[in-house]
């Protein structure tokens, strides 16, 4: 589901929850409630705004994890440090758009329909050429 289609107050608390999993993952649990509900309330108001029709919220999940692990990982989770993860997430998605899947960036493998038991029509139908 893109960001655009999600309600604001529930994308705030699932802000809340990525933006509190990060800091335990960078070992980062000493912030006081306000800062959770500014935070939050910024990560979702920037993506409705600037991310609402490229991204899903699990695009935005996989963008913090791969913020969080990489080599020039920042180790504080500012407004400048998501927005550098997302922009990367996203231009990453948007380079591997048109690729054969064999292709496709092994970061995106989240994103491939592979194995989830949608069928294609013409296998389903035939393509019409044995009537």
């Amino acid at each position: 589901m893109k960001i655009k289609d999600i309600e604001l107050g529930e994308l705030t608390v699932m802000c809340n929850d990525l933006l509190f999993k990060t800091l335990v993952e960078l070992g980062q649990n000493n912030k006081d409630e306000n800062w959770f509900v500014v935070m939050s309330n910024s990560l979702a108001n920037d993506l409705k705004e600037d991310f609402g029709n490229s991204l899903t919220f699990t695009d935005v999940v996989m963008a913090f994890r791969q913020g969080v692990r990489a080599d020039e990982a920042k180790f504080v989770v500012n407004v400048q440090t998501y927005y550098l993860w997302l922009k990367k997430h996203r231009d990453l998605i948007w380079e591997n758009n048109n690729k054969e899947p064999d292709r496709i960036d092994k970061r995106l493998k989240y994103r491939s329909r592979k194995g989830t038991g949608l069928l294609d029509i013409k296998k389903v139908i035939g393509d019409g050429r044995n009537s």
